[in-house]
């Protein structure tokens, strides 16, 4: 849906964070947690703004995916962390389960796509904006649908499971 937006946090504007608590050595990131952990500092840490990585963090916020989270550099020179998916270069694996944030992680993936559709109808580009607006749509009916029980987590009781969810 055409070419990903720069990160809005690094020209200034406010963008969605989430709390994690992190552990480094040196300069380089060492580890990650949800949970309270020994030797670890809480810090914001930005979500995201492309649309492979939000609508990652998004399903896996609501409970439709049993992906991993993690965390990794911004770049850019700048100091700031930002949440990512597998794969990501420099990234490292928040530990700990994301059920007991799986709101705030929520309300904050969906605020992103809020935000990357806005700055699409900014700069002009109408359709684009409102293919994010869609989108942030979908992610709160997953959370409604999440919320009756239909999410992978309680409808496999973890466990993976073909058809229905």
């Amino acid at each position: 849906m055409g070419a990903e937006i720069e990160h809005p946090a690094l020209a200034g504007v406010s963008w969605p964070v989430i709390g994690v608590r992190v552990r480094r050595e040196g300069l380089s990131l060492r580890a990650a947690f949800w949970p309270p952990a020994p030797q670890t500092v809480l810090v914001d840490v930005l979500l995201p703004c492309t649309r492979a990585e939000l609508e990652g963090i998004a399903r896996i916020a609501v409970g439709q995916s049993r992906a991993r989270v993690y965390v990794r550099e911004l770049g850019g020179g700048s100091p700031l962390l930002v949440l990512c998916l597998r794969g990501s270069p420099g990234a490292v694996r928040i530990e700990g389960p994301t059920f007991s944030l799986s709101e705030p992680l929520t309300a904050g993936a969906r605020a992103a796509i809020l935000g990357v559709a806005a700055v699409h109808r900014a700069d002009g580009r109408v359709e684009e904006a409102q293919f994010w607006r869609v989108l942030a749509r979908q992610i709160l009916k997953a959370r409604r649908s999440a919320r009756r029980g239909r999410s992978v987590r309680t409808a496999s009781a973890g466990l993976p499971s073909l058809g229905r969810c």
